[in-house]
C-alpha cells in the first residue's frame, strides 16, 4: 500500500469518527431538550428525571395497592317480631336477660290492657354484632310467631361520601382561617369570615349525619310485641263486675254534668216559678170577680 492510499483511509477514518460525534452531541441535545420541555424536565431536571419517574411508578403501585383494599361494610339492621306467649311477665324477664347478656337495652316500652289480649311492645337496641345471637334468645320456646322481619340497609357509600366531604371542607376551612391572617382589611376579613360560617355550618350537618349513621350502624333497632291470650267465655262474675263498675262511674258522670248545667236549671227554676205566679195571680182575680 502506498503512502498516498494510507494517508486517505486515514482522513476518511477521522470524517467518519468526526460525524459520529456530531450526531451523539445532537442526540444527547435533542434528549435534554425534550426532557426540559417535559413536566418533569421542568421541575426537577433531566439528571433526576429517570429517579423521579421510578419513584412515581412506585407511588402509583401503592395508590393501587391501597385502591384494591376492600372497604369496609357499613350495615343498619333492623327488625320487628310479633308472638304469643303463655306469660307476659315470664316473658318481659326473658327479654331483659337476653339484653344483659349482649349488651342492649330497651329505648321504648308500651304495655296495651285488652280484656281479650293483653299486650306488651318493648323497642330494644343491641349492638349489631349480637342481634341474631339477641334474636334467637327472644325466640327461644316460643310456639307460635305471628310474624318476623328483618331490614338490612347498606350506608357504605354514603359514609364514603360524608367522609371525602367533611375532608374537603376541613381542608377549605383551615385555608380560610390562612387567609384570615393574611387580610389587611376589615372587609376582607368580614367576607372571609362569613365564607368560615358557612363551610363550618355544613361540616356540623355532615358530622351530625354521620355521628347518626354510626348509631344506627353500631346499634340495631328490634321492636318485639308480644301478647297473651285469653280463653273468651261468657264469664258471668266478669261481666257483672264491669257492668257495676261502669255504672258507677256513669253515674258519677251524669253527676257532673248535672253540676255543669247549673245556669240552665237556674233560669228553669225562674221561668217555673213566674208561670206559677201568673196562675195564682189569674185565680185570684177570677175569685174576686
Amino acid at each position: 500500500m502506498t503512502i498516498l492510499n494510507k494517508t486517505l483511509i486515514s482522513a476518511a477514518a477521522l470524517l467518519i469518527m468526526a460525524c459520529g460525534g456530531m450526531n451523539k452531541k445532537a442526540d444527547e441535545s435533542g434528549l435534554y431538550n425534550m426532557s426540559m420541555n417535559s413536566p418533569e424536565g421542568k421541575s426537577t431536571g433531566g439528571a433526576f428525571k429517570e429517579e423521579s419517574a421510578d419513584q412515581s411508578g412506585a407511588k402509583q403501585d401503592n395508590t393501587k395497592v391501597s385502591d384494591n383494599l376492600p372497604i369496609e361494610k357499613k350495615l343498619i339492621k333492623n327488625g320487628e317480631l310479633g308472638f304469643q306467649t303463655n306469660n307476659l311477665s315470664e316473658t318481659r324477664k326473658k327479654i331483659e336477660s337476653a339484653l344483659k347478656v349482649n349488651g342492649g337495652y330497651i329505648s321504648k316500652e308500651n304495655s296495651y290492657d285488652y280484656s281479650s289480649n293483653p299486650t306488651d311492645e318493648i323497642i330494644a337496641r343491641v349492638p349489631a354484632k349480637d342481634f341474631d345471637k339477641f334474636l334467637n334468645a327472644v325466640l327461644d320456646g316460643v310456639e307460635k310467631i305471628d310474624y318476623k322481619r328483618v331490614d338490612i340497609e347498606d350506608v357504605t357509600e354514603q359514609f364514603v361520601d360524608l367522609e371525602a366531604r367533611l375532608k374537603s371542607r376541613r381542608q377549605l376551612e383551615q385555608k380560610y382561617e390562612e387567609l384570615m391572617v393574611k387580610a389587611n382589611n376589615m372587609e376582607d376579613i368580614l367576607k372571609i369570615q362569613k365564607e368560615k360560617e358557612l363551610i363550618r355550618e355544613e361540616i356540623e350537618s355532615a358530622e351530625g349525619r354521620l355521628k347518626y349513621l354510626s348509631s344506627q350502624v353500631g346499634y340495631s333497632t328490634l321492636k318485639i310485641t308480644y301478647y297473651e291470650h285469653k280463653a273468651s267465655g261468657f264469664n258471668f262474675g266478669g261481666k257483672m263486675g264491669n257492668a257495676l263498675k261502669d255504672g258507677s262511674t256513669g253515674f258519677l258522670w251524669f253527676l257532673i254534668i248535672m253540676v255543669q248545667l247549673w245556669p240552665l236549671w237556674m233560669i228553669s227554676g225562674l221561668v217555673w216559678w213566674f208561670i206559677v205566679w201568673l196562675i195564682k195571680r189569674s185565680r185570684r182575680k177570677k175569685q174576686t170577680a
